[in-house]
């Protein structure tokens, strides 16, 4: 396949197959993929890769029975095969009577900036090039620096979806990441791993930026701070709120969470869940991520879609089967495991609305606290009650306004949702992450256990 419009053109192939076949409905959703990438090892370049492959995941149904299938092979002859696969299933299995229907036709938003030919014409020796300058310049950057392990890489796919309703959809996307995993000797062993990277649409990655960033990380963590058992006011980065949260707040609004009874959240649209300083958006359409589709993985258009506006509940994000249950409209939030055929519901960009201060003017004003980077456990978070319990890597002192050094073993824990409530500032430059788009955050009065 060439284009996302061949691909298109095989989807609609496949529809129209099953439906011969004996399907009532029929959906097929296709995507090919290419990536490049050069990886580091011990301060060294380790391997050059190229890959490439495609898939193709399909659904019919007859009546109420519903049936999948998988292949990896982008021909007429493998998806028909396919398709009786998925035929034969449907009339093995038992009734959902909670069935409706597949997606129906919608207009799509236009996102500028989805595509960049560079990415596509990037050839191997500029990787590597790329991947050579972050070794050196991060060597260079701060004595005792190595790089542990990071990588360059580029990529670009084609995606194409079409269903027995009439929706057709195709699109395409590049996305280009630096990683930097670095760390440091000290006279007792040696620091945390720290982590910096840029990720874009195109090849204007920020070597510099991310070199400096690792730089900074790792002279505080060279000096070895203690803190103090208690409760703290503590800045989250958003590597690190956002490890917490995808496993508790992101799980209590998804809507098939919220209909089985498992969203602490569930009957609380309207109310107040958060900090009225905290304004959260599931944005689909954000010319600023690399997760921003025109599409979801069903052919509903992506969307903007508010889900805490100054620290109220607004909505919940849904895929098609469970909005049709329970009578309300897709956000555009399905998700796909193409190889199990499976859709879930998932967030794509998730948003947080900046504050007015720096972090840096935020920070000098803090007489004792903590700065977390990035946390270590989350997903031994109850997704429930939001309850967790995560140690700090890497964790900073603050003390008199200052970041003094690195505090090893800290533990912090809390319950998520409090968390939101004791939000006392935002900071003003959001960061940009796969998933979230977000400055730092600050709570007060967090559970610290210290080694003191």
């Amino acid at each position: 396949m060439k284009n996302e419009h061949e691909l298109l053109d095989l989807c609609k192939s496949i529809v129209t197959f099953a439906k011969e076949s004996g399907a009532d409905e029929a959906e097929a959703h296709a995507k090919i993929q290419t990536e490049l990438e050069s990886d580091i090892e011990l301060a060294q370049i380790s391997s050059v890769n190229q890959q490439s492959g495609a898939q193709i995941a399909i659904r019919v149904v007859i009546g109420k029975k519903i049936g999948g299938a998988f292949t990896n092979i982008a021909s007429k002859e493998a998806t028909q095969e396919a398709v009786q696969f998925a035929i034969n299933a449907a009339k093995a299995t038992t009734e959902d009577p909670d069935w409706v229907s597949l997606s129906t036709p919608e207009t799509y938003s236009t996102v500028n900036g989805l595509w960049n030919d560079e990415v596509v014409k990037t050839e191997s020796d500029l990787i590597v090039k790329t991947t050579g300058e972050l070794i050196v310049k991060a060597s260079e950057a701060e004595p005792g620096l190595i790089l542990m392990g990071g990588t360059t890489a580029v990529g670009y796919g084609f995606e194409a979806y079409a269903n027995s309703n009439g929706v057709t959809h195709s699109e395409k996307g590049t996305v280009a990441v630096l990683v930097g995993v670095a760390g440091a000797q000290t006279e007792t062993g040696m620091t945390p791993m720290v982590v910096a990277y840029d990720i874009k649409r195109d090849l204007d990655l920020d070597l510099d930026r991310t070199v400096d960033e690792l730089a900074k990380l790792i002279r505080l963590c060279k000096t070895v701070a203690s803190g103090k058992t208690g409760k703290h006011t503590v800045v989250f980065h958003p590597q690190a709120y956002a490890q917490l949260l995808n496993y508790t707040l992101v799980s209590s609004i998804r809507g098939d969470n919220v209909v089985r009874g498992k969203s602490k959240i569930g009957d609380k649209i309207g109310d107040v869940v958060a900090s009225d300083l905290f304004t959260l958006i599931d944005d689909g359409l954000n010319p600023d991520s690399v997760n921003t589709s025109i599409a979801d993985d069903e052919g509903v258009p992506r969307r903007e879609t508010p889900i805490i506006e100054k620290g109220v509940l607004r909505s919940f994000i849904w895929d098609t089967y469970w909005a049709n249950k329970m009578g309300v409209k897709s956000t555009g939030n399905a998700r796909r495991n193409l190889r199990q055929g499976l859709v879930e519901i998932a967030s794509t960009s998730l948003v947080i609305e900046p504050g007015k201060r720096e972090i840096e003017d935020i920070i000098s004003e803090i007489k004792h606290g903590y700065y977390i980077q990035g946390v270590q456990g989350a997903h031994s978070a109850n997704p429930e009650s939001g309850d967790f319990s995560v140690v700090g890597n890497p964790a900073f002192l603050i003390e008199d306004g200052k970041l003094v050094g690195a505090i090893n073993g800290l533990m912090v824990s809390g319950n998520a949702f409090t968390m939101l409530e004791n939000v006392i500032e935002i900071a003003k430059t959001p960061h940009r992450l796969q998933s979230w788009i977000g400055p730092e955050i600050v709570c007060k009065d967090m559970d610290i256990i210290a080694k003191e």
